[in-house]
């Protein structure tokens, strides 16, 4: 079975995979980086809101969904004033940190995991239980990018 869930995954999922990994690693080191590319990180969250409109859920879902996108932008807000060492007009200097990593794995994961489990247990798939889980997850992740974002954004330059 776990051959066949392996096999089956398009081509293009484990190069995707691996450039995941590789910023994941990137970001565990102490790094200067543009501050730029750092406001189009919520388009990462896109992924999300993808996969919860793949599960087919109605408004209570989205809701959840709304709810636990606005936490993880609080939690990933507080979390990157934590990691940002200094900034100038165009760099922001971050302590290394593995949130980067979890995040885009989970995002990963979790897109991978839906297909899985609709496809074996589409009785799990189609439960309410399983869509909350799934979208609450999916906002958690999704919103970080957007606190984090916004946090670089806020910073001042010094």
């Amino acid at each position: 079975m776990l051959s066949g869930i392996l096999t089956g995954a398009p081509l293009w999922v484990w190069p995707l995979l691996a450039g995941l990994i590789l910023l994941g690693l990137k970001a565990s080191k102490d790094r200067r980086a543009l501050c730029l590319p750092s406001y189009f990180h919520p388009l990462l969250g896109l992924l999300s809101v993808s996969a919860v409109h793949g599960l087919g859920v109605g408004g209570l879902v989205w809701l959840g969904f709304a709810v636990a996108y606005l936490v993880g932008a609080v939690l990933g807000h507080r979390f990157q004033g934590q990691k940002i060492v200094g900034k100038s007009a165009k760099h922001v200097s971050l302590k290394g940190e593995w949130l980067t990593m979890a995040v885009l794995m989970v995002i990963f994961w979790m897109n991978f995991v839906g297909g899985v489990v609709e496809a074996t247990l589409p009785l799990a798939f189609a439960s309410l239980w399983f869509k909350a889980g799934f979208a609450l997850l999916a906002g958690l992740a999704a919103g970080s990018w957007a606190g984090r974002a916004l946090r670089v954004f806020a910073t001042p330059a010094r």
